[in-house]
């Protein structure tokens, strides 16, 4: 599918015109913080700052950090409008936590429309297509940023939700699909049970999967391509708190986040202390146009790698941000050794014989800490093949993250289906 710049002058700007335009709403924001969000007024006072001491980018690390838990506690005080203006609110699902409010202008889903259809253009999508949304509608974010991108760009969009998988099928059928979003469990889904009644999917017109909330392991992008027919197979990145956050680019296998919206940094996970282009940190985020609910150094509690500004092959110089993102919720001490559920997924996927999906068990009642490692198989292996995996696996773990897995479990695939515990604490 051939990309489409949505918006060239925002989208094609260089990295000096966007930095310049960062410095421009960071300053103007904090102003704007400053005057109406008493949480953030409190905030700032307690650390003796003021807007005025913002004069350069690198001025944003002398604000105060804003934590999840901060958020939920203070919703009201956050806003930095009368709740007159609001024009809808979101809730995070609460997965790892209480569920988080997030609320709206009418200005702020116009800037997630347009967010979403300059992702969803870069793509290739254009009027002409057909997007089945597949994630769950009601008060989460997800579907709702796809859809309103999809709606921006005149494409004819079907917001049928998850589940009733036969009816995905029946749809995809009846409407020519073209464009298939939702979570990378149930795209695999869908074609399990496309098998199951005799449906061939790359018969039909599909042409785009859109992967969001867990990124398909490379094995798994190619049964994707194959059995669906997709042209291409995109990671959405985004998160209730920051909806319309960043593109999948293809060329260097990271995600530019659109720079007039958002300014991010990466810190240390367990001191915050900041970290250069090219680290791998907690990602800090920093709304720059939001009006309802901004974001001000925002913890993000996702753990990945910031590459910076630099013009990419794909003509864009947005600042990157890696594909390959931990849950800071996720991450478990085995012997010293900070372990996080993706980089071990990462490492399974290089196996055909694995799915990707796994789950890991701390044992910390035992004066070694004994971990045990449970990972999901894509058919049904020997037990000749399971030994000979079970050791190669072992040591690919042990030489990448630094920690020996004392026991090695194959559980059959659909195991690791939804949403799972990848890391369990025994105490």
């Amino acid at each position: 599918m051939r990309m489409v710049i949505w918006n060239r002058k925002v989208q094609l700007a260089s990295s000096e015109e966007l930095k310049k335009l960062q410095l421009k709403l960071l300053r103007k924001q904090i102003n704007r913080v400053y005057e109406r969000s008493k949480f953030y007024r409190v905030k700032f006072k307690e650390a003796k700052l003021k807007p005025t001491m913002v004069k350069s980018l690198d001025d944003v690390k002398r604000l105060p950090l804003t934590s999840r838990e901060e958020l939920e506690e203070n919703y009201h005080d956050i806003l930095a409008v009368p709740l007159s203006e609001v024009a809808t609110i979101r809730l995070t699902s609460g997965t790892t936590g209480r569920p988080l409010k997030i609320a709206h202008t009418r200005r702020d889903v116009e800037m997630v429309s347009e967010a979403s259809a300059r992702k969803l253009t870069y793509h290739g999508v254009t009027s002409r297509d057909v997007v089945q949304v597949t994630a769950s509608y009601g008060l989460w974010q997800g579907a709702w940023s796809v859809h309103w991108g999809a709606e921006k760009i005149g494409a004819c969009v079907i917001p049928v939700g998850p589940g009733d998988t036969e009816r995905q099928i029946l749809l995809i059928k009846q409407f020519g699909t073209t464009v298939l979003y939702g979570v990378t469990n149930y795209h695999l889904r869908i074609l399990e049970v496309a098998k199951a009644l005799g449906e061939d999917l790359s018969k039909y017109n599909l042409k785009l999967g859109i992967c969001v909330a867990e990124k398909p392991s490379k094995s798994q992008i190619r049964i994707l391509e194959k059995e669906f027919g997709y042209q291409k197979v995109a990671i959405d990145y985004g998160a209730t708190e920051f909806p319309g956050f960043s593109v999948h680019c293809e060329e260097e296998d990271s995600h530019h986040v659109w720079g007039d919206y958002y300014l991010v940094e990466v810190v240390d996970p367990e001191t915050h202390e900041p970290l250069g282009d090219g680290g791998r940190g907690e990602l800090v985020i920093t709304s720059l146009q939001r009006e309802a609910f901004p974001l001000i150094r925002y913890l993000s509690r996702d753990v990945t790698n910031y590459f910076g500004f630099h013009k990419c092959k794909c003509g864009m110089a947005h600042p990157k941000v890696g594909v390959d993102i931990d849950r800071e919720d996720f991450m478990t001490k085995i012997r010293g050794v900070a372990v996080f559920p993706g980089h071990v997924e990462f490492i399974l996927s290089i196996f055909p014989e694995l799915t990707g999906r796994c789950q890991i068990i701390a044992d910390k009642r035992t004066p070694k800490h004994e971990a045990t490692l449970k990972v999901e198989v894509s058919g049904d292996p020997s037990m000749a093949l399971q030994k000979s995996l079970r050791g190669k696996i072992v040591d690919e773990v042990k030489n990448r993250v630094g920690i020996t897995f004392n026991e090695v479990i194959f559980v059959p695939v659909g195991t690791f289906e939804g949403k799972f515990k990848k890391a369990i604490v025994i105490t």
